[in-house]
């Protein structure tokens, strides 16, 4: 009786602290005199961000609402949301040695990667995988990009010559994922011709969101001190899916345990690591790059000598996957944003067009069997100023992958006066950002008009490929990749939008934002 006591004053005194601690959490933003949405305790404001069909779109009416900064609480994590540009700039690229890192969803595990790591670890993977987006290896790339717009525009052929209004988002799509898989890991999957692929259809699946709707990714937002735990937990349910699947079900039936899309991948990238590995290849991309340093667990430091930068076969599969889904659903839907602009302003079609008439194109040659083509290569595209404005206003009114837009204090410090605690998070309001008129004027930011970009604007006023050094390593792939694929396009087609094209257009927000269609047609022009 006496122990049950005791253990029951024990109880209460641990739940009286963790309330006390919590309180005081929530004191946080009331101390540093920064205005907050109302919120409940515990929660904070997760279940106006779980019901909200808009995360990013909640920001900005609360941007309106509180100022360009201000504070929410997700659980009880302190979170600066914040569209001033000043102090962006001081926490992404003044205080990068404080603000080295993000958000992290899991901790351990297999998923250890460029987006997910921080600090030494980040340095080592980034190492690795600069090399691979450099201007050289980008203009060896353009053949292999160039072969894939080939697949696409043979099947857009049909659709000009019937007349007919079609969702071209789908094209896109196939297309992109060919690109990242014969560029980035010598894979020539053919979604053009064969789009019921296995690894296409589970990438789509992962920016269903999934992940974020799972108790354990809810868990850990709310209770972030038992990460490391409930991920554990999260990981080992996974494995045992993945090892039940591919060794012990197939020994007795057809059917499978539900595995989420985005660990399905990573347990069965393995194999491709492997074969890789065997094959002598003179390819260069980025996991031939990665190959070569990949090593044993046991001999991965935190050392941040040149000499010491190694990557183990986890955070191999790990950056796999991330290159496959970044580098498929982000330029994809880029492309997307770019064709209904260009269907509903006509005078931005016909500048493009008359930019493009004047290249000097390139032979062709290697770029596929039909030499007699010709086909924009790197230092044609790169050179564009019209083609450049064009995508830049594209991305600056639908940016896509605002969720990494963020940083995370790993010390104490101070920004424009305001003081910062360690594990605090600041949260780039990107749309508030991007449509500010004092950024952006003085035309309206909410109406799209290419030439505001021949002005010179606040480094921090344009963030669809984040800023500081850990702006997106993929930036210049995707630009090449659209400008190519729209250059020929272009070349040979005008756009006009079809009946249905505002209607499906329907944007919503899933792991990035996204429209559902784009639907339109081709008008084949006469010869320039």
């Amino acid at each position: 009786m006496l122990l049950s006591l005791i253990l029951l004053f024990i109880a209460i005194g641990l739940v009286t602290y963790y309330i006390l601690q919590i309180r005081k959490r929530y004191q946080y933003f009331v101390e540093r005199n920064i205005p907050t949405p109302p919120f409940q305790y515990i929660f904070g404001h997760l279940r106006t961000f779980w019901n909200v069909p808009s995360f990013h779109r909640q920001l900005e009416s609360w941007t309106k609402q509180y100022g360009k900064i201000y504070g929410v609480f997700q659980g009880a994590s302190p979170t600066f949301v914040v569209s001033d540009p000043d102090f962006l700039q001081e926490v992404f690229i003044k205080q990068f040695h404080v603000f080295h890192g993000r958000r992290g969803a899991f901790e351990g595990g297999k998923i250890q990667n460029l987006v997910s790591s921080s600090g030494d670890q980040w340095r080592r993977h980034r190492h690795v995988i600069n090399p691979t987006f450099s201007a050289a290896k980008l203009k060896l790339m353009s053949p292999l990009i160039n072969g894939c717009i080939s697949n696409v525009m043979e099947k857009l052929i049909a659709h000009a010559d019937n007349h007919s209004e079609f969702n071209i988002y789908t094209y896109y799509k196939r297309m992109t994922m060919d690109v990242i898989c014969r560029c980035a890991f010598g894979l020539d999957t053919d979604l053009q011709n064969n789009p019921n692929n296995i690894y296409f259809q589970k990438v789509e699946e992962v920016f269903v969101g999934t992940l974020r709707k799972t108790i354990f990714f809810k868990l850990i937002q709310l209770f972030p001190e038992i990460r490391m735990f409930i991920s554990r937990i999260f990981f080992s349910v996974n494995t045992i899916r993945a090892f039940v699947n591919t060794h012990l079900l197939p020994l007795i039936t057809d059917k499978q345990l539900e595995e989420l899309p985005a660990f399905w991948l990573i347990n069965r990238l393995g194999p491709i690591v492997d074969q890789r590995q065997k094959a002598k290849t003179s390819r260069v991309d980025v996991l031939q790059l990665m190959l070569q340093v990949m090593t044993d667990e046991s001999d991965v430091g935190q050392e941040t000598s040149k000499a010491n930068y190694r990557l183990t076969r986890d955070e191999v599969i790990s950056n796999i996957f991330i290159f496959m889904a970044a580098g498929y659903e982000t330029t994809s839907t880029a492309l997307a944003y770019a064709t209904y602009e260009l269907a509903k302003h006509p005078e931005v079609l016909e500048k493009l067009q008359a930019e493009i008439d004047t290249l000097p194109l390139s032979d062709g040659k290697n770029d596929c069997d039909d030499e007699t083509k010709k086909y924009p290569d790197y230092d044609i595209v790169a050179q564009m100023p019209y083609m450049n404005m064009f995508v830049s206003e594209v991305l600056r009114m639908y940016p896509i992958a605002n969720t990494v837009i963020q940083r995370r204090a790993f010390g104490d410090t101070v920004v424009q006066g305001i003081s910062i605690k360690k594990d605090t998070f600041v949260h780039a309001d990107v749309y508030s950002v991007h449509y500010d008129l004092d950024l952006w004027g003085p035309e309206d930011p909410y109406v799209f008009y290419p030439e505001r970009h021949a002005t010179k604007r606040h480094p921090m006023a344009y963030l669809p490929f984040g800023a500081g050094p850990r702006h997106c390593v993929g930036m210049r792939f995707a630009l090449i990749e659209m400008k190519i694929l729209l250059v020929r396009l272009l070349r040979e087609y005008s756009i006009v939008p079809g009946e249905h094209l505002e209607e499906r257009f329907n944007i919503r927000e899933r792991a990035v934002i996204t429209p559902s269609e784009v639907w339109i047609k081709l008008v084949k022009r006469t010869a320039v």
